[in-house]
């Protein structure tokens, strides 16, 4: 499984953020993010076997106090894929949150997760 681990990509995520200074951020940045899913990513065993592959993307909030909340498939790919890509997004550690004036705001993520089969 972990070979297959390998095969995800990760899009450039999203953040949507209304008037904030910074934006949120997974701890040690985009390349620790990846690192995280392509550690923790399992792919689901019915979808491989059936060859299903595509990008499910995630919305999520990043609370002020750093934790994920409001987790919501945006693009369906697959409900086996879908469930990956929630467990993978809620058992996240918590992120820098977005900042407003020097306060901690709530922001909006959309993370775009690649599921693709290996080569034969």
């Amino acid at each position: 499984m972990k070979k297959i681990l390998s095969i995800l990509t990760l899009l450039c995520a999203a953040i949507f953020v209304a008037k904030a200074d910074s934006n949120p951020s997974f701890p040690g940045g985009e390349e620790a993010l990846t690192k995280y899913i392509e550690s923790n990513l399992s792919y689901p065993a019915a979808a491989l076997d059936n060859g299903i592959e595509g990008v499910v993307n995630v919305a999520f909030a990043v609370k002020p106090d750093g934790s994920i909340g409001s987790i919501k498939i945006t693009r369906m790919i697959d409900p086996d894929l879908e469930q990956e890509a929630i467990r993978l997004v809620k058992n996240m550690p918590a992120w820098t949150p977005a900042d407003k004036a020097g306060t901690p705001v709530e922001a909006v993520v959309t993370l775009p997760i690649k599921f693709s089969l290996p080569a034969e």
